[in-house]
């Protein structure tokens, strides 16, 4: 509900100040954003560390799992930005970034299709 608040407060300020300075109108916005985004930072972790200790107690690698988080993490990061771009006026420019973005998620899941490719290979064998 504090999160929801601070979101709604800083959406109406930042449309109050947008038509007398869209600079700050963005600039709002994106310092209620961060405040949102930092404010998650402590059950991010909270999540990612029971995450790690539950797949370690299944005895499953890290190098299974740690490709899929990088790309949610990836996937998340650039989302968020590529709204604040198209907040901005550039849409283009986010359009451009979420490409970015998949390009980099896929690219951290090589290791991963590696040795999916490897398993199927010494099942077939």
């Amino acid at each position: 509900m504090k999160l929801a608040a601070a979101a709604l407060c800083g959406a109406l300020f930042a449309a109050f100040l947008r038509p007398l300075s869209p600079v700050f109108g963005i600039l709002t916005a994106l310092a209620c954003g961060l405040v949102i985004l930092t404010a998650v930072l402590d059950p991010i972790g909270q999540i990612f560390r029971t995450l790690s200790a539950f797949l370690t107690a299944a005895g499953i690698s890290g190098k299974i799992y740690l490709p899929v988080i990088k790309a949610v993490g990836i996937a998340v990061i650039v989302h968020i930005t590529a709204q604040v771009c198209r907040d901005a006026g550039e849409g283009a420019l986010g359009n451009k970034l979420e490409l970015a973005g998949t390009i980099a998620a896929i690219a951290v899941c090589i290791p991963l299709m590696q040795q999916v490719f490897a398993l199927l290979e010494s099942m077939l064998l």
